[in-house]
């Protein structure tokens, strides 16, 4: 949804970016990491090996919540860092956060509004599992760390239905962003 909004001029901060950058090698979040964790999730090119690193988390709650506890504060930081930067440049800009984790950590960007996308439990594994060859057990796990359809909606200013075609998904958007915008 956010590249729809980005083609439609808002300005997109993407929060998962900008957690692989606050632990990018010679950061704070990848000290923390590797303190963390430990060598064994650094890749033989010195990043951490975010594959690894998923494979522990994802089979691990208390893990996760660490890394959690470590990576949620230093992104809040940032994108609040990117959120400003972009005012700067244009005060009546339309900032978009796109955020996976907004629900399950209570956070809301110091948005105006939450939009969420929600997609059936079945699609989003059917899509990951042919579109970026997943296996099923992968994507269930991951699901299972995220929050589900109802917290989403509950948290959500506007739901984007996404288990229909790109262009169902293109024409919800552009509807919502004709109304935000004010325009026909």
């Amino acid at each position: 949804m956010a590249a729809l909004l980005a083609e439609r001029g808002a300005v997109v901060i993407d929060a998962d970016r900008a957690a692989h950058e606050i632990y990018a090698r010679d950061t704070e979040g990848y000290s923390l990491v590797v303190e963390r964790f430990g060598e064994r999730v650094v890749g033989a090119d010195g990043a951490i090996d975010r594959a690894l690193l998923g494979q522990i988390v994802f089979n691990d709650r208390a893990a996760l919540e660490d890394l959690n506890g470590i990576v949620h504060p230093l992104v809040r930081k940032e994108v609040a860092q990117r959120i400003a930067d972009a005012i700067a440049e244009d005060e009546d800009a339309v900032i978009v956060v796109e955020a996976a984790l907004m629900a399950e950590t209570g956070w809301s960007g110091g948005a105006g509004e939450v939009w969420v996308t929600v997609t059936d439990s079945d699609v989003v594994v059917d899509r990951l599992v042919n579109l970026r060859g997943m296996e099923p057990e992968e994507v269930l796990l991951r699901m299972a760390a995220q929050t589900d359809n109802e917290t989403r909606r509950r948290h959500a200013t506007r739901v984007i239905e996404n288990n229909g075609t790109v262009e169902d998904l293109e024409a919800e958007v552009d509807g919502a962003w004709r109304e935000l915008v004010g325009s026909e």
